[in-house]
Formats: structure tokens, C-alpha cells, sequence
């Protein structure tokens, strides 16, 4: 048997809801409907910040 993602839907649903959020996901931009609520970008003058993760 295959093991699935979530016990709350059936597989239909979660294939169903696969599909309505791929647009979301795949988009190159905010999924946010209130745009207050989206991250500032980092202004010009700011530190670079290494990102997380093992070391180079």
C-alpha cells in the first residue's frame, strides 16, 4: 500500500488540493492577499547574511 501524505482527506481530496495550490506554489510572487504583510526586501545598505546550512 502506498503511504500517503495526510489522514484527514481521501486521496481524491489530496490530489484535489494538490491542484488548487499549485498555481500558488509556483508562482513568483507573494500568496499573501494583504501586501502590509509581505517581508521587506533588504535594503542597500545592509550586512549580507550567510544563509543556514553546513558550511562551504
Amino acid at each position: 500500500m502506498q503511504q500517503r501524505g495526510s489522514d484527514k482527506h481521501s486521496p481524491r481530496e489530496d490530489e484535489e488540493l494538490k491542484h488548487e495550490l499549485e498555481g500558488t506554489i509556483r508562482g513568483n510572487r507573494s500568496s499573501r492577499a494583504e501586501e502590509w504583510r509581505d517581508p521587506e526586501p533588504p535594503a542597500d545598505d545592509d550586512p549580507d547574511v550567510p544563509l543556514a546550512g553546513p558550511p562551504a
